[in-house]
């Protein structure tokens, strides 16, 4: 009998083969990519994010040769303006520059490192308020920047920037109020 059950459990098995999905060594991801197609996602790795908050670290540091030794030779950046930045000289042309005339101060709120299923880059989406000084007047945006991290240097990353708007002033809530009551 017990060998009856047994061979009715092989031949079971045998006729209800695993799906893909059971058997996939690498898991399935989520979201697309238009120039590359069936690319997936999935979470990385806290080392991905550990890269990127040292990159930010040495940023407010203002230590320019930290910054450069953790990017690629060939890092690109696009600015929230449009603008391109190719290469180190570049790039550390203009920070010496943006440092100087601005003083901006990174503040990290948010972080998720991701990783393409397919072709294994790893990326960071991170959001950051971003504080600058001009002329003796502060103003706060958000940068939400996308970056792709390679053999844990950064290579490209895009920014995206958002004003924060000023509170309003005393008299502009007074006059809110007073218009929303009907006076």
């Amino acid at each position: 009998m017990k060998k009856l059950i047994l061979i009715l459990a092989v031949i079971i098995t045998a006729c209800n083969p695993q799906t893909e999905k059971e058997t996939a060594s690498t898991p399935e991801g989520a979201g697309f990519f238009l120039p590359s197609p069936g690319e997936k996602y999935v979470v990385s790795t806290d080392a991905v994010t550990d890269v990127w908050m040292n990159y930010i670290d040495a940023h407010n540091k203002r230590d320019l040769d930290a910054i450069m030794k953790m990017e690629s030779d060939s890092i690109s950046i696009d600015g929230p303006d449009g603008s391109v930045i190719v290469g180190k000289a570049m790039h550390r042309e203009l920070l010496d520059a943006w440092f100087k005339a601005e003083d901006p101060m990174w503040e990290v709120y948010w972080a998720m490192p991701y990783k393409a299923v397919k072709n294994g880059a790893e990326w960071i989406i991170a959001g950051h308020q971003v504080k600058t000084t001009v002329d003796g007047k502060e103003k706060t945006e958000l940068h939400m920047i996308d970056g792709q991290i390679e053999d844990g240097k950064i290579k490209r990353f895009f920014v995206y920037s958002k004003d924060i708007p000023e509170p309003p002033k005393e008299e502009e809530k007074q006059s809110a109020s007073m218009t929303a009551a009907g006076e």
